[in-house]
Formats: C-alpha cells, sequence, structure tokens
C-alpha cells in the first residue's frame, strides 16, 4: 500500500543547533512534533526553559514540541523522520532508531545531515553516500512501506532564525515523498523545490564546507579582497564539481541550488560555522596562542584525520567541512583526482604548511613549507622603554620625512611669523599666571623660531633639527615602572575606601576576550581603543591592564595638565605623552606629535587612544573620528610589523561627571567625583589586526566599523541602563505591574552583552539604583523620572545598530 502522507507523525533527530531550527519549523505546521535529543541533561534544561541561545540569538521552543532523550516513543505509529543529527554520529543514531521502530509501519526520512561514509562502510557495502546506506538497511530489514529524502541548499542557521529568505532543495527517486517534504518546510520565508539526483546533491552538498574554511582562512591574512575570495573559490569549487561529477552528479545539481548556490553562501557569509572555524584557526597561529603537545604532534604524524576533527570539537561546534575533508580527499584519490587545492588545505589544517600555502597556489606557484609568516612579529623587550629613549631615533626620523618632502621647510618657514605671534601671546598669559614651567618653555620656543625665521637658506636645516629636538622633548613620555606600580598600589585603598570595600571598587569588573589579548600582546604591537565616558576611563582601563599583566600603553594627555613640574613628572613617569592642542595649525609640531605615536608603535611600545576624540555627553557612542587611525595604519605599512587594535567597552552604572554632561550645576570635589563612582565594567573586545584591512582603499573607515561594531557587541548592558531606557521610550513613566513584561519585551528585542536576562533582578538593581541617585520615584503603583535629562543619559547607553534595532 502507497504510504499515507497525511497520517504521517512529525519527528526531528537533532541535538546540535540544526535539530532545534528543523523543530521549529516543523511546528510551524504540524500540531504535535517531537524532538528526540539523546542528552538527558539538555532535554531537562530545554523542557524547563522552553528557550536556547544559537549563535548569540535566542530561540523560542515552543510548548508543542515534546523534547524526549529515549527513541521508545517511536516504537508505534507511521513517522517522518527528519534526520539532522551531527554526521559523525548518523549511522549510530540510525541504527539503534531502526532496531526501535515497528516495522510493519509507514515512514519517510528526511535527511538534513551532509556526510559521506567513511573508507570502512564503502569498502564493505560499495554505497558513498548516506542515503545509499539508509536504503539498503531498510531494505535489509524488509521495510517496504519507507522513502528516503535529502535536503540541503543555502540555508544558514542565523538566518533562518532571523527570518531572512532560506532555499531547501529536496532530493528523492520518490515524486510524492520529495513534494510531501517541500510541503512540509515552504513557508514565505522558505522556498522549495525538488529533484531525483539525490546521489548528486548529497556529494556536492558535502564538498562545499571545506572550501567555507579556506574563505575563513584567507580572510585574516595581509593581502585579503574581494578578488583572492572570487579566486579562491572559483579554484575550490572546480575541484568540488569535478569530484561530484565523476561520483554521478548531474551538471544542472552542481550547478544549481544545492550546489553553487549553497557553496556560495556557506564560503561567503560571516555567520558560517565553517568559515568562522577558518577564522580561528588563522587567529591563533596570529595570536601566538597555539602550542602543540607531543600529544597533537604525535596525531598529526600518525592520525591527521582525528587532529583535525578534535580541532573542531575544541571549538564547541559542528563544524562539517573538518569531518568531510579526509573523506573527499579519500575519494579523490580513489578515482585518482588532483584535489590539490583541498589537499593543501588539510596540510594547512594539520600545521603541515602555512596558511599563504594557500595563497601561493591560486597565484600558480608551488607551496612551500618555508612559505614567510603572515606579518612580521614585534620587536621584544621594548614594553618598558620610555619614549626619551627614542629621541635620537625620533629627530633622525622626522628629519628624513621633512627632507623627503618638496618644499616642505620653505612651508614650515611660512608659518614661523604667525607661530612666533601666537607663542608670544601665550608667553604674555604664563607670565600674568606666573607659571614658570611655561615661561621658560615658550621662551625657549620663541627664541629658536625667531633664528629660524632671520636664517638663511643654508641654516635652515640646523634651526629646523633644533625646533625637532625641542618638540619631541617636550611630547615624548618618560615613563618609570616603578612610579606607575607605585601610585596603583597608592590609589587602590582609596578606590577600595570609596567603593565601600564591594567587589570592582578597587579594580573594574573586567571580561571580554582577554584572553586573547594576552597571546597578542605577548607577539604583536597593541593599540588600545576604549570608549570614552569619564576621566576615570584612564583609571579604569589602567587597572584592567595592570590587574591582567598586559603592557603598559603610552597615551596622550593634554600638556595643560602639565602645567608645573610635579604634574609633568607624573603623568610622564606613567607613559602619557604630551599633546599642546593649541599648537594644531604649526605643521611642524603636528609632524613631531604624529611620527612619534608612529615610531612608538613601530618599535613594539603599545598604545592607547581615545577613537571618539571626546568623552560622550549623551551617554552613546560617538563615531570614531578616523584620523586617529592613521598613524597605526601607517606604522604597520611602514614596518611590516603586526598591530592589533583592542577595542575596550567601558560600561559605568555612574558617571562621576553625569550632571555636568545633562547641563545640572554640580560642584565636584575629588571626594565627591570618587564617591559617586560605582560598578564599572571593562569588556576588552575582539582584537583586530590592521593586516587585516591596511591594503584597502580606505583602512581607516573599515577599521572604525569594526571598533564600533566591538564596542556595541561588547557593552555591558547594565540594569539601571535598561530601566532608563524603557522610561525614555515610554514617556518617562511606566506601570510598576507592566515593569517586568517591558523588560522581558525589551530582551526580546535587544541581542547584546548582559549583566544579567533574569526581568525580576534587572528590575530590582536598576530600581536601585536609579532610586540611589533620586532620579526616579514611584506613586500611584506608577513609577515616573524625576530628572528627564539624566534618564535619557543612561538610556542612551544602550547601543543601538545601523537599523536602530541593536
Amino acid at each position: 500500500m502507497p504510504i499515507a502522507y497525511n497520517d504521517l507523525k512529525q519527528a526531528v533527530l537533532g541535538s546540535g543547533p540544526m535539530g532545534l531550527i528543523i523543530a521549529t519549523l516543523v511546528a510551524q505546521k504540524y500540531d504535535d512534533v517531537v524532538l528526540w535529543i539523546p542528552d538527558k541533561e539538555l532535554v531537562e534544561s530545554l523542557k524547563r526553559r522552553r528557550q536556547t541561545e544559537i549563535m548569540g540569538i535566542s530561540l523560542e521552543i515552543p510548548d508543542h514540541i515534546e523534547i524526549v532523550s529515549s527513541l521508545d516513543i517511536f516504537g508505534r505509529d507511521d513517522w517522518t523522520f527528519h534526520v539532522a543529527v551531527p554526521s559523525r554520529s548518523f549511522i549510530d543514531n540510525i541504527h539503534s532508531l531502526l532496531d526501535t521502530i515497528d516495522l510493519r509501519n509507514d515512514f519517510v526520512f528526511s535527511i538534513f545531515t551532509k556526510g559521506v561514509l567513511e573508507a570502512k562502510y564503502r569498502k564493505k557495502y560499495g554505497f558513498t553516500t548516506y542515503s545509499q546506506y539508509l536504503e539498503y538497511l531498510l531494505q535489509e530489514k524488509k521495510l517496504k512501506t519507507s522513502t528516503i529524502a535529502v535536503v540541503n541548499g543555502p540555508s544558514m542557521i542565523a538566518e533562518i532564525m532571523e527570518g531572512k529568505l532560506s532555499f531547501f532543495n529536496v532530493g528523492s527517486s520518490n515524486k510524492k515523498t520529495s513534494e510531501y517534504i517541500a510541503e512540509v518546510f515552504y513557508s514565505k520565508n522558505i522556498h522549495t523545490s525538488t529533484t531525483d539526483d539525490i546521489n548528486g546533491m548529497e556529494i556536492i552538498g558535502v564538498a562545499k564546507n571545506p572550501m567555507a574554511i579556506a574563505s575563513g582562512i584567507v580572510s585574516l591574512m595581509p593581502h585579503y579582497g574581494s578578488n583572492l575570495l572570487g579566486e579562491l573559490l572559483s579554484v575550490g569549487f572546480q575541484e568540488a564539481r569535478d569530484l561530484a561529477m565523476k561520483y554521478g552528479a548531474r551538471p544542472d545539481t552542481v550547478m544549481g541550488r544545492s550546489g553553487l548556490a549553497d557553496f556560495l553562501a556557506t564560503a561567503t557569509s560571516k555567520k558560517s560555522r565553517n568559515r568562522n572555524f577558518g577564522r580561528k584557526i588563522v587567529g591563533e597561529l596570529l595570536s601566538g596562542q597555539e602550542k602543540l603537545s607531543i600529544r597533537d604532534k604525535l596525531e598529526i604524524f600518525f592520525s591527521p584525520k582525528q587532529f583535525i576533527e578534535r580541532e573542531s570539537d575544541k571549538w564547541h561546534d559542528n563544524i562539517e567541512g573538518t569531518y568531510a575533508l579526509s573523506i573527499l580527499i579519500e575519494l579523490a584519490n580513489d578515482i585518482r583526482l588532483p584535489f590539490t587545492l583541498h589537499r593543501i588545505l588539510f596540510d594547512v589544517l594539520t600545521r603541515k604548511q602555512p596558511p599563504d600555502a594557500l595563497l601561493q597556489y591560486i597565484q600558480g606557484g608551488k607551496p612551500s613549507i618555508h612559505a614567510t609568516p603572515l606579518v612580521v612579529p614585534k620587536k621584544q623587550g621594548l614594553t618598558l622603554t620610555s619614549g626619551i629613549d627614542f629621541i635620537s631615533l625620533l629627530e633622525d626620523r622626522i628629519l628624513k620625512h621633512i627632507n623627503n618632502a618638496q618644499g616642505s621647510i620653505s612651508r614650515i618657514k611660512k608659518q614661523s611669523t604667525a607661530i612666533i605671534e601666537s607663542t608670544s601671546k601665550r608667553l604674555t598669559k604664563a607670565k600674568r599666571k606666573n607659571q614658570s614651567l611655561d615661561i621658560s618653555k615658550f621662551s625657549g620656543e620663541i627664541e629658536i623660531w625667531q633664528k629660524f625665521h632671520n636664517a638663511s637658506k643654508d641654516e635652515d636645516t640646523t634651526y629646523i633639527k633644533e625646533l625637532i629636538r625641542f618638540y619631541v622633548r617636550e611630547i615624548a613620555d618618560n615613563y618609570s615602572p616603578t612610579v606607575r606600580e607605585s601610585l596603583l598600589r597608592f590609589i587602590a585603598p582609596i578606590r577600595l575606601f570609596s567603593g565601600g570595600f564591594l567587589k570592582g571598587s578597587m579594580i573594574p569588573h573586567i571580561g571580554g576576550k582577554t584572553e586573547d589579548v594576552k597571546a597578542l600582546a605577548s607577539k604583536y604591537n597593541i593599540l588600545y581603543a576604549p570608549t570614552h565616558r569619564s576621566h576615570l576611563d584612564s583609571v579604569e582601563v589602567a587597572y584592567s591592564i595592570f590587574h591582567l599583566g598586559l603592557p603598559v600603553p603610552r597615551y596622550a594627555a593634554g600638556i595643560n595638565l602639565m602645567s608645573n613640574p610635579f604634574w609633568e613628572w607624573m603623568l610622564k613617569s606613567l607613559g602619557a605623552y604630551a599633546v599642546d592642542r593649541d599648537r594644531t595649525r604649526n605643521s611642524l609640531y603636528l609632524e613631531c606629535l604624529t611620527l612619534y605615536s608612529q615610531v612608538m608603535l613601530e618599535q613594539g611600545i603599545p598604545s592607547l587612544v581615545y577613537p571618539e576624540g571626546t568623552r560622550s555627553r549623551t551617554g552613546a557612542n560617538v563615531p570614531v573620528k578616523t584620523g586617529l587611525l592613521t598613524t597605526a595604519v601607517n606604522a604597520y605599512r611602514s614596518s611590516g610589523t603586526e598591530i592589533v587594535i583592542v577595542p575596550i567597552s567601558v560600561s559605568y552604572e555612574t558617571v562621576p561627571e553625569d550632571n555636568q554632561f545633562c547641563d545640572i550645576p554640580d560642584e565636584l570635589s575629588m571626594a565627591a567625583f570618587l564617591s559617586k563612582r560605582s560598578n564599572v565594567y571593562v569588556e576588552f573586545c575582539d582584537p583586530i589586526p590592521i593586516s587585516e584591512y591596511a591594503h584597502n582603499e580606505d583602512p581607516t573607515l573599515e577599521l572604525s566599523y569594526r571598533i564600533s561594531k566591538g564596542w556595541k557587541q561588547f557593552h555591558k548592558l547594565l540594569p539601571n541602563q535598561i530601566l532608563a531606557r524603557i522610561l525614555m521610550e515610554n514617556e518617562h513613566h511606566i506601570e510598576v505591574s507592566q515593569a517586568i513584561m517591558l523588560i522581558e519585551d525589551f530582551i526580546s528585542r535587544h541581542n547584546g552583552n548582559y549583566l544579567t536576562k533574569d526581568p525580576e533582578e534587572i528590575w530590582t538593581k536598576g530600581k536601585k539604583i536609579l532610586e540611589k541617585r533620586k532620579l526616579i520615584e514611584e506613586s500611584n503603583r506608577t513609577l515616573h523620572s524625576k530628572v528627564e535629562s539624566l534618564i535619557n543619559y543612561y538610556g542612551s547607553m544602550i547601543p543601538e545598530d545601523e537599523d536602530k534595532k541593536y
């Protein structure tokens, strides 16, 4: 008898993200769906919460999906089994299922698992694909009323969850089965098609994943761009196409939804798990984190396939390309197919060749084990050196740069009259205020400029040298590890006392990619790029860096803060270099300042800049000033030494200057300033290697986007900020009875780095913090804003994306 498709119950076999997604899709059309997951603890957790998170996106599990850990439920009734288990467990799971079901019933199997049989099964049975093996098992068990379909196509998990258009291709030798499965999944966001080339679908579907890993690897290499990606994918797809067609795939399948479309989506999407795995591998190599153990080295030699698979397991993700690669190479060996790019990828993943062997091959060269490294490591042993030790190097470098620029000295000389005039005004002001340090400094500067102004052409270089020496000595830091450490230890008890001896009062709460940053800092030059909310930022970041044992950065400090000898000594000993913002029209001074920061980076001394340029007056992120990043890009281009930008998001419960930013009168003594500080969260964002962008047409624009994106992603969403945002969105008053519902709605609309996602905890903590500051009051079961400007300030700290969603 034919299968009664309408009477089949719906079941999903899936222990990973795809299984959960497939179950929610089936549940859109069927009232009863069973989801089988072998992990009993996970099943109990999902049944209790009815929610999970996949790739940072929250997924609600409908109540009519029954989640089970036992296969016994399938021992009766007719079923459609949607199989979405990891490829390495497919055979074991199928055998267990067939041992459980009643062989007299009707069954349809739709296979989402992508894979090819391992050599032992291929040799024993003569089959290549999972569907062929399942067909054999069904015949062996004499299940006559059962059919098989395979489903694949461009259908990234993250995009399905986001409701973006996705495409399923359903293959079956039984037309009614393929049409039935296509109808199960068809919706406004999922388009379906059918084919009878089921084996061809499987081969090309498996062959696409390894090149996605290769795409991720090359995306972190210095010369990466669309041209390189296009060439890599062209070569890789030709190899995958040749393999699939040698094993019987039809051209329309290879070039269609299951082939080319799925290949391009997987290899180019930033949400592709295979592509991101490739980036992680190169990220480890780039950061120097990877240290191969004896076991690793033996495994690479004797069982490289096992080493690759264990690498995948290490990232706690289902990276199908790692399991497919060695099997695809075996298939290529069986038919003597060169399959060269895939073989090189295998060598890269087993550390037998460097990543740029992929580039050498697609450029037509012969891969070499002795290929050049990705980037040049930093100069070692200089992180504790002060800027003043590089004065001779800086003077020579700046003078050479000026001499190489035609007409530069003439242009500088034309400015001399204006510079003498403006500096004389500053000298008069310093004398009026009796500022001895400024009087001496401005007098000396004017004297050199006057000599330069009156000098003959033959003497110009002499006085240019003297001016460069004057400016470089004024700018250079005089970093002293002893002074810095002593000061931090001296201030620590004061912070602890003023913070009520609570956790986070002395050292801020530190999180994010700290291990990655520590590993990178040991090999590459670091440019810290924090958000700028308060005068406290430098202190909070300094304590975070000190606590993590990271190299101390040099940072810019306004020269106005160095108006007496003590403060000049103190700030420069802490690693500050002086910046005089009143000299912005002095081209020689700007040349000295720019090359100072560039040379320090080239020499392996980390720096810190505030890319926003100024403290945010609104609480929201300020657009990044791309000019501040030019120095880092030039330093990389000049030296070839990698420079890694580390964005840092600093999130405050209370910003001491908040009243000032909202035009509210506030007399802040030092004690009052410190007492207003509460919890501060310093989050280290994903590091950004400049080599990835330095060869682009406008690298600073792209770097600024990545920095802003990191700040948004890692900004710690605090309860008082969330409650303030909700008040902003509801005309500054909310019913207390509606508060939890509004917080739950906020969480559903905002992906982010939450301190807590518990609505009750957000309500309690957020209300307590805002009440302590007297920013809100509750009356008649309604919560009102008392100071709307400050509520807006803290609510605006919640980051927004380009679509104003997050």
